[in-house]
């Protein structure tokens, strides 16, 4: 009797040390230990391209290649499905280059047969430009899992990894975005009015010096919003497109006086490249009040009444 006791006892601790070590094999299977020495302040939503290459089968992970039709034709990540990044703007009340609405997205996504439970890894061509718009997108609307590949395509290329050109099978989904919606991501022109004058909040302008400045004049009007910080947002990346560690961000920003102690409103254009600096600050850095204005400087320059510096 005493030794069935104790053989019932060695299989129980057997089988809880196998649970426990399922446990923590699954813990150490979802981090991406080449990015842990980058001391960011989250890397949940950046990975690697050896941590893409090494879940190539697993079937709740989806690629979002946002690439043009004919460059992903020719050449992608195996079993990637294809939205170009054309499809993540839409004009509204005259207004270019603003977020589609939930529902367009959620169509979007059910043609890609993609699925609230899948983890979506978000693949460009410009050292994720655009590659943050779509990511920015589904947190403004809830979607539970969505990451970048730090490097983008071009990294995966030059690293000789695998790519096909054979058309990936897609089963259409019926798309729904069930997690947590962020509507507090996007801001609006009064607010980023209010913050002239505001010491608690900044415009952080992420174009180009001219654009800045006013001598490349992509609106109605040229120049910057008065009281704005330029911070371009390509300073953000290395020459492989991979995004700088967490102290060579912390000094580009912490010199421009973007702490985290502020309101901070990212812009550009068409707030594409605002998105991808709005990444970095909240996600790489922890800033905790990082939105982006959608209008962006196509709204902003077009109007009449709206103050302007150069």
């Amino acid at each position: 009797m005493i030794k069935k006791i104790i053989s019932l006892q060695t299989i129980f601790l057997l089988a809880l040390s196998s649970l426990l070590f399922i446990g923590c094999s699954s813990d150490e299977s979802n981090s991406d230990t080449s990015l842990e020495s980058k001391g960011y302040a989250s890397t949940d939503k950046l990975v690697s391209t050896s941590w893409v290459e090494e879940r190539l089968d697993d079937k709740n992970l989806k690629i979002i290649d946002i690439r043009l039709p004919e460059d992903y034709a020719a050449g992608h990540i195996p079993d990637s499905v294809n939205l170009s990044y054309k499809e993540l703007q839409v004009e509204r009340d005259g207004v270019k280059g603003l977020i589609p609405s939930e529902n367009e997205m959620s169509t979007k996504l059910s043609a890609l047969g993609i699925k609230d439970t899948d983890t979506i890894v978000v693949v460009d061509h410009i050292k994720n430009l655009w590659a943050s718009r779509l990511l920015w997108t589904l947190e403004v609307y809830g979607h539970k899992d969505t990451k970048l590949m730090d490097g983008s395509y071009a990294l995966w290329e030059s690293e000789g990894k695998k790519i096909t050109s054979d058309s990936t099978s897609i089963s259409s989904s019926k798309y729904s975005f069930t997690g947590e919606a962020k509507p507090e991501l996007i801001i609006s022109l009064q607010k980023v009015m209010e913050s002239i004058d505001d010491e608690t909040s900044i415009v952080l302008d992420t174009r180009s010096a001219d654009e800045y400045a006013g001598r490349d004049v992509r609106a109605e009007r040229g120049g910057h919003i008065p009281e704005s910080i330029h911070v371009e947002w390509v300073q953000n990346v290395d020459a492989d497109g991979k995004f700088l560690p967490a102290e060579d961000l912390k000094n580009l920003y912490n010199s421009t006086s973007v702490t985290n102690e502020l309101d901070i409103y990212t812009l550009c254009q068409t707030a594409v490249r605002a998105t991808h600096s709005w990444f970095v600050l909240q996600e790489l850095l922890g800033y905790e009040n990082v939105a982006v204005y959608d209008g962006s400087w196509t709204e902003w320059g077009n109007l009449e009444n709206t103050p302007i510096d150069s």
